[in-house]
């Protein structure tokens, strides 16, 4: 049979196509994708480059929930130790109103109520991340300053500023939670000289340290406190409770943030990821039948070459 140098042509064309063929799945398999270009499957590439950007957002939302979530927290413990504090003072102003303590006794309860009220003005400056949490917007700012008159001042944003104080991030579409508080409304403010510009559990502990500063001492002042001082750690109580309902509704938002990238991946994978052992499986069959084609081209070449002669 006379080979033509058409069929030659036709079996270097075909083995051409079988080496991009075989090309193409060396490049599947080690890049695992089923695709290198938009053109090989828009309809796919479209749904590709959709799940990656909901898959962005999640990624961007987790973020969010982790912060809020450890800011939230360090909130949370501040909370706790000042309402152990203000337990501690409210014992020790119980005992300072009971005559029965004595002079002496009074003397230790102011003195150690002292520190403590120091103590919490500390806590009311707590940092997060290099951040004031109780600054409102004034983040780089330490927002209660405490004087030796014993005057507590507020240098972070007013719970009242019109422009808003609130620092929020979104933590799922059209969900968003507030991260800082503005300080003055948690624990207000003291001036010693000025009643009216006094407030909240800073007034209160700044009225006790007024009644246990008294000379002589003064039992019924002390314990005109009790009311208002139980009122703030109740204040201060319910506060920390909207925290710890705020960290549950952020472990929820992480349950489902995570379930729902766990979905978006799968269905990314389904369609640009490559079938593995498939892959491999048609990579044998391609190389075989690439083998088998050169070697028949190199039979009929030589028998070409023979009628040739």
């Amino acid at each position: 049979m006379r080979v033509t140098s058409t069929s030659i042509q036709n079996m270097v064309g075909n083995i051409s196509s079988q080496q991009s063929q075989l090309y193409e799945l060396y490049n599947k398999i080690n890049s695992g994708q089923k695709y290198t270009n938009i053109s090989d499957n828009p309809i796919d590439a479209a749904d590709i480059v959709r799940l990656n950007k909901q898959l962005s957002e999640i990624g961007a939302y987790s973020r969010n929930v982790q912060n809020a979530t450890t800011q939230i927290n360090a909130q949370d413990e501040a909370f706790s130790t000042i309402v152990d504090k203000l337990q501690r003072i409210n014992d020790l102003a119980i005992q300072a109103a009971n005559s029965a303590s004595g002079e002496d006794g009074f003397k230790a309860c102011k003195a150690e109520i002292e520190e403590l009220k120091k103590t919490i003005v500390n806590l009311a400056n707590t940092q997060y991340d290099g951040k004031y949490i109780f600054a409102g917007t004034n983040v780089t700012t330490k927002p209660f300053e405490l004087a030796d008159d014993g005057t507590i001042t507020y240098h972070g944003t007013p719970a009242n500023n019109t422009a808003g104080y609130e620092r929020y991030l979104e933590i799922s579409d059209g969900v968003k939670v507030e991260l800082n508080s503005s300080g003055d409304s948690i624990f207000g403010t003291y001036d010693p000289n000025d009643p009216n510009n006094s407030s909240g559990l800073f007034k209160v502990l700044g009225d006790l340290e007024a009644a246990l500063n008294t000379d002589p001492m003064d039992n019924d002042a002390v314990r005109e406190q009790l009311d208002p001082l139980q009122a703030s750690i109740k204040h201060i109580s319910e506060i920390q409770s909207v925290h710890s309902s705020t960290v549950t509704k952020l472990t929820m938002t992480t349950e489902m943030l995570d379930s729902t990238e766990i979905n978006l991946k799968s269905k990314l994978a389904a369609i640009s990821e490559v079938d593995l052992p498939s892959a491999i499986t048609e990579l044998v069959q391609q190389n075989y039948s690439l083998q088998a084609s050169m070697q028949a081209y190199t039979i009929i070449s030589n028998q070409s070459l023979l009628d040739y002669i």
